[in-house]
């Protein structure tokens, strides 16, 4: 059985832990977040992109942890884009999320990417995971981004994160059609900056589920590798 407090366990709540919320710090949740999307069969790099993506959401105040989870268990099914000029379009279904921002990042400068007209995006399943590698684009590109989908719209600006607020309904995490342009002017009161935000509250349902997950890629603790562990020799001088 393992103990409360076990270097094997992910996060940061012991067993037994009754409350309706685990308060996790950013690097809690981005290593969590990082370890679930590997146990989910991420790329190690794509798992790394993922739990910074979790942090930054939940840096700006949208619920990072539960985001990466409902999109980690759709992700296997989900397509990967083809960048083209003015549109990307889904080949074989909703796009990935995670990979359509990390492209549109890698093609920021390039004519793939927002150019002097508006990018579309089509069927980005779980849209809002998309935002970080917007606000990364808009800090490669030196601009800021205004991107838009359904009855939503919000402008992100170079190297900040503020809080942000979507309309009542965009939880739900439907494919959405993206519209994604540069902004023609620096709006400073746009985003409000917010450079640190307290611990996050996470639905321990919520944080059982990454937490499985997580452990999928954690060595269990057993009797060789405790007598492994520590020095060979004495070091004592």
């Amino acid at each position: 059985m393992m103990s409360p407090n076990d270097p094997a366990h992910s996060a940061s709540s012991p067993d037994g832990h009754d409350a309706p919320r685990v308060c996790l710090s950013l690097s809690e949740i981005n290593a969590l977040c990082f370890k679930a999307a590997r146990g989910a069969g991420l790329t190690w790099g794509e798992a790394e992109e993922a739990g910074w993506a979790a942090a930054w959401l939940t840096r700006a105040g949208l619920p990072g942890p539960s985001i990466l989870l409902h999109w980690v268990q759709d992700c296997a099914t989900l397509a990967r884009p083809r960048p083209a000029p003015g549109h990307w379009q889904a080949p074989t279904g909703p796009l990935c999320p995670l990979r359509a921002g990390l492209a549109l990042a890698d093609f920021a400068a390039l004519p793939e990417g927002p150019g002097a007209g508006v990018l579309r995006i089509d069927a980005v399943a779980h849209p809002r995971l998309i935002l970080p590698f917007v606000a990364r684009a808009a800090t490669r590109l030196d601009l800021p981004l205004r991107i838009g989908w359904g009855g939503t719209e919000l402008a992100l600006r170079p190297a900040e994160t503020g809080p942000i607020t979507l309309p009542p309904g965009q939880e739900h995490e439907a494919p959405a059609d993206l519209r994604i342009a540069r902004s023609d002017r620096r709006d400073t009161d746009a985003i409000p900056t917010v450079y640190s935000m307290p611990a996050q509250g996470i639905a321990l349902t919520d944080w059982q589920a990454l937490d499985a997950l997580a452990l999928r890629v954690t060595v269990p603790p057993s009797d060789a590798s405790r007598a492994g562990a520590g020095a060979a020799g004495d070091d004592n001088d």
